[in-house]
């Protein structure tokens, strides 16, 4: 799918195609959006105008990014309203809560690896 130049910014074009299959129920809650690198081929845009979307729609309170995982769709609680500014410190907030997702899922993979390597003499 090609963005019209006349949507603003591609990142935002891009963004809003993805809110628009959010709520007219095409995308619901939970369900995984493409990877950037599968966005950023189907839109025809570069990896990173992909990755400027997600991270819109992260803001935005329509997707959360799982490390390791995906991005996926959330729920209306977490949505700010339309016409509310983007708080720094919720940004942050969603900065803190990814980088203690990841956190989480290292300390998971560190523990398997030490269960299944043979302890060194």
């Amino acid at each position: 799918m090609e963005l019209s130049r006349a949507d603003g910014h591609p990142y935002q074009a891009l963004a809003a195609d993805i809110v628009g299959k959010i709520e007219s129920g095409e995308l619901q809650e939970g369900d995984q959006i493409e990877s950037v690198r599968t966005l950023s081929k189907a839109y025809g845009v570069t990896n990173a105008t992909a990755q400027k979307a997600v991270k819109q729609l992260t803001q935005d309170g329509y997707a959360k990014t799982v490390p390791g995982l995906g991005i996926f769709v959330t729920g209306r609680s977490e949505r700010a309203p339309a016409d509310e500014a983007s708080n720094p410190i919720d940004e942050i907030h969603q900065q803190l809560d990814a980088l203690q997702a990841t956190v989480s899922g290292l300390a998971q993979r560190l523990e398997r690896l030490e269960s299944v390597s043979p302890e060194k003499s």
